[in-house]
């Protein structure tokens, strides 16, 4: 499967698709495609020799289903917070993706943190992006092959909100054009493509 497949609400995938290759952290058991785990590795090492605290895979490959569950369970919240069902849905989608429109699926995306965030109840927080961990990785993450998937200023192209804990892993190559160009993955898919 090519390392640039793009998933979102406009290109989503079928509900029975498994990605292969796909292994365990052996610190969190997070399971994501042998590529990922390899180069986030390498970054992790990298980090920590820098200075700074390992990361901590929080999320990474997400069936299909449990994808659903976990809209839905949004939804749901949302619902009992006072929204109709369709505007529930609606907001969900803006935090949650859609069974199918998620590159969890695909086993190339981490939600990552810091190990001191890891036991927060909510360790996916926007506080994560003012961390020095999270700054190195704004500067490095190209050089082995992530991209920041969801930034701040893209939210428009994306139609995600920022997450500055998910990061996509398109390889080395990839990964530095699109951050030299200052790129989100819709955007760098166009640019290719012409």
């Amino acid at each position: 499967m090519c390392l640039l497949k793009l998933v979102n609400k406009q290109n989503p995938l079928d509900a029975a698709f498994v990605p292969r290759n796909l292994i365990k952290d052996p610190i969190t058991k997070t399971m994501v495609r042998r590529c990922v785990l390899q180069a986030f590795m390498r970054l992790n090492h990298d980090l920590v020799q820098n200075g700074m605290s390992p990361l901590v895979l929080i999320s990474g490959y997400r069936s299909f289903d449990y994808q659903k569950s976990l809209f839905e369970r949004k939804c749901t919240r949302l619902v009992s917070e006072g929204l109709d069902e369709e505007k529930a849905k609606l907001k969900a989608a803006e935090v949650v993706a859609k069974p199918g429109c998620s590159e969890h699926q695909l086993g190339l995306a981490i939600d990552i943190t810091t190990a001191s965030m890891k036991d927060l109840e909510d360790p996916l927080t926007e506080a994560f992006a003012y961390t020095p961990e999270a700054h190195w990785l704004q500067q490095n993450a190209a050089n082995y092959g992530f991209v920041l998937r969801y930034p701040k200023h893209k939210t428009e192209v994306t139609q995600i909100i920022y997450e500055p804990w998910h990061y996509r892993y398109i390889g080395k190559e990839h990964a530095q054009v699109l951050a030299a160009h200052d790129m989100c993955l819709e955007e760098y898919m166009a640019y290719i493509r012409c």
